[in-house]
């Protein structure tokens, strides 16, 4: 697998044309491997609710590969400890993210292209380990989110006052 112009444009063309807004390739061969690749295609409007990974091996690693990525980690109670933008040409191209840690990636950019590294097996998110305070995935309280995540700074929270004046 080669990850270049032509993949990039594929995984680019697929997001913008589904309801997510992100497409991914999978580089490894089985959702069993050891180390689990992929390449993740991000356009303006995604949204990857905050979550953790709660079991002690499921740290990941992100590298940007195009455009500009927004990080934001946050405590329990929905208050941002670190913004980090993940950039190619930035002084930050990539992050690794210790398993129990809150956080949230968007696109700063209209497209985005990550390389995430992560141990497997694979094994997907349960309910618990999302955030309780942050919008479900396809509902209306996500443009807001998105928007305030764009700009918020350490020590803000998204809160049920923010949510409320964006209805």
């Amino acid at each position: 697998m080669k990850l270049n112009d032509e993949l990039f444009e594929r995984l680019l063309y697929s997001a913008q044309n589904t309801p997510r807004k992100r497409s991914h390739q999978n580089l490894h061969a089985s959702f069993d491997d050891p180390v689990q690749r992929l390449c993740i295609g991000l356009v303006r409007g995604t949204y990857v609710r905050p979550h953790f990974h709660a079991q002690a091996n499921k740290w990941e690693m992100m590298l940007a590969l195009r455009g500009s990525v927004g990080v934001l980690f946050f405590d329990h109670a929905g208050v941002v400890k670190e913004r980090h933008e993940l950039k190619p040409s930035n002084s930050l191209t990539a992050l690794e993210i210790v398993p129990g840690i809150l956080h949230a990636v968007f696109p700063l950019t209209d497209k985005a292209i990550l390389l995430e590294i992560k141990e497997g097996p694979y094994s997907p998110l349960g309910h618990g380990d999302f955030a309780v305070w942050a919008p479900k995935e396809g509902t209306h309280d996500v443009v807001g989110f998105l928007e305030w995540a764009e700009r918020a700074r350490v020590g803000e929270r998204y809160s049920e006052d923010f949510k409320a004046a964006c209805n």
